[in-house]
């Protein structure tokens, strides 16, 4: 009996239903139609780091540790800023490859993000997204590095996307496409050698090709255009490969870490905290800087010309007449000229931008009641230019869950109405912009949202049903049940006894006592009841 996870970094069943019905994904729809199919919800939030953690663990951030691509240090004093250090890997919790190792199973861990450096299992493990090159010792056992460049030569972790955003405009989509298919190609390369020269009972891989496609070609893609739906195509392939090595006791999953939409509209969070006195700068000069920006931004586009005066800057930036600007890696976080001292509310982290999210970090001074008018307020907000809400959900602190790397302060976690997301820069007074690709004005970008995948197939596992949602942390206590192995300890999520076609009693001692009902303080209580929606 043996088990696979596969692991498909921003799948969407916005894309893949289309596909399958287009007949570009036959093993899909083997799996949709002689398996179960469930929305994955991934809101806490919905970001490669902690969603790819909560998947491989079944814990909340408050149990695993990381909430971001950052982690930030402790406040040294008042009025000091906080140091942010890139998280390649959690900080607590067992993995479902640690706790099978445990039970004597033998398992294959590769490219799953933030496991870097990668750790001692019963088996092999090649370390994902966030590893920072093949240079270094990416696997484990570190002797298995050398194996593994015999067999794939020039493999690698992840698409080089500062290589393919160098030079021509024009040509990115077909550099970027192709430098996908590439690391999938030496994917399915080595996943197909270590699955017939390895012995193994469990095999966890991850795919990342959709999210990097989508964030930039998102349109592209809904459109159906030839070259890039090849990729879906492929990965589709890939999937019928383990198919076709399953037997009659196995079982498969497919998950992805959240889901993806296009977005044509962002509201300026951190403009917006500090129009409200919340954040507090030391000196407004950048700020100022970018306010005179804003303001002749929104004066060309009043007049027409903002589609023309784009188009002339990416010739020009093409032709390297003008510099591209300089992006901070792994989208670096924004702390600069905060006033520490009295700011009360402030984003500091700009990754909810491609995430699809706003995590606002609050001064553990501020009351429920404050802190409920700021989310009350948030909710009255509505596009100009399309009438939609802006919020869609929010969230405060305990949905992190609690456990030892619990937030110090407060949040309030912000989802999107969809085509919507956060922008955390300064001076632009309207708060709304127009979001688009930097290849084409009139193309929206692509952004995380919370609608992940899951398909369950094999041994004991209904067919043809759609199951109700679930959510990242059910993961791993389901796959464990699905091997019949008992849970180790508590975990934040449950098993998906829907899925299967034994009845299972109400009893599942995977729940917690906090899932049962321990929210949290009366504070905590009075709160979440005022930010009801």
């Amino acid at each position: 009996m043996r088990t696979v996870i596969f692991g498909v970094d921003g799948l969407a069943f916005r894309i893949i239903h289309p596909l399958i019905e287009r007949g570009d994904m036959p093993n899909f729809k083997k799996l949709r139609d002689q398996g179960c199919e469930a929305v994955l919800e991934s809101k806490y939030p919905p970001l490669t780091p902690p969603a790819w953690t909560s998947l491989s663990t079944g814990l909340k951030p408050a149990r695993h540790g990381v909430y971001d691509f950052w982690a930030y240090d402790e406040q040294a004093e008042v009025g000091q800023p906080r140091k942010a250090h890139v998280q390649s890997q959690r900080r607590g919790g067992k993995a479902i490859w640690n706790i099978l190792s445990e039970y004597g199973k033998q398992v294959l861990v590769i490219n799953i993000p933030a496991t870097y450096p990668p750790e001692p299992i019963n088996g092999y493990m090649v370390s994902g997204y966030l590893t920072p090159s093949t240079a270094g010792d990416f696997t484990y056992p570190a002797s298995f590095k050398e194996e593994l460049l015999q067999v794939v030569p020039d493999y690698e972790i992840d698409v080089n996307m500062r290589e393919i955003f160098k030079g021509n405009v024009e040509s990115r989509v077909t550099r970027l496409v192709d430098a996908v298919l590439s690391v999938t190609e030496k994917r399915i390369q080595l996943i197909t050698y270590m699955l017939k020269e390895k012995p193994w009972d469990f095999c966890y891989v991850a795919f990342v090709g959709p999210d990097r496609l989508q964030h930039t070609l998102w349109d592209e893609i809904v459109s159906f255009e030839p070259q890039i739906i090849e990729y879906y195509r492929r990965l589709d392939s890939a999937l019928g490969l383990f198919l076709d090595q399953l037997g009659p006791e196995d079982t498969f999953f497919v998950v992805s870490d959240h889901g993806f939409q296009g977005v044509s509209r962002s509201f300026d969070i951190n403009e917006y905290l500090f129009g409200k006195g919340l954040l507090k700068l030391h000196s407004t000069a950048q700020r100022e800087k970018a306010s005179r920006l804003a303001i002749l931004k929104h004066a060309l586009g009043q007049i027409g010309l903002l589609s023309l005066v784009r188009s002339a800057k990416k010739t020009l930036k093409s032709a390297g007449i003008v510099k591209k600007r300089k992006r901070g890696g792994l989208y670096k976080p924004v702390l600069q000229d905060v006033d520490w001292e009295n700011t009360v509310a402030y984003v500091p982290s700009v990754s909810g931008y491609g995430g699809g999210y706003a995590d606002i970090f609050l001064d553990a001074k501020m009351s429920p009641e404050r802190v409920a008018e700021l989310g009350e307020d948030l909710k009255h907000f509505v596009d100009p230019a399309t009438g939609k809400p802006l919020i869609d959900a929010i969230y405060t602190t305990e949905v992190y869950g609690s456990g030892p790397f619990a937030p110090l302060e407060q949040h309030l976690l912000l989802l999107p109405s969809d085509g919507i997301t956060f922008n955390m820069s300064l001076g632009n007074k309207w708060l709304w912009n127009d979001v688009s690709t930097s290849r084409n004005s009139k193309k929206r970008r692509g952004s995380h949202q919370k609608e992940g995948v899951l398909y369950a197939f094999g041994r004991g596992i209904k067919q043809g049903f759609a199951a109700p949602n679930a959510e990242v942390y059910d993961l791993v206590p389901t796959v464990l049940h699905s091997m019949g192995l008992p849970l180790p300890h508590e975990f934040d999520g449950h098993i998906l006894h829907e899925l299967f076609v034994e009845e299972r009693g109400q009893d599942d001692p995977a729940l917690t006592m906090k899932n049962k009902g321990t929210e949290g303080g009366l504070a905590q209580r009075k709160l979440k009841k005022l930010l009801e929606v």
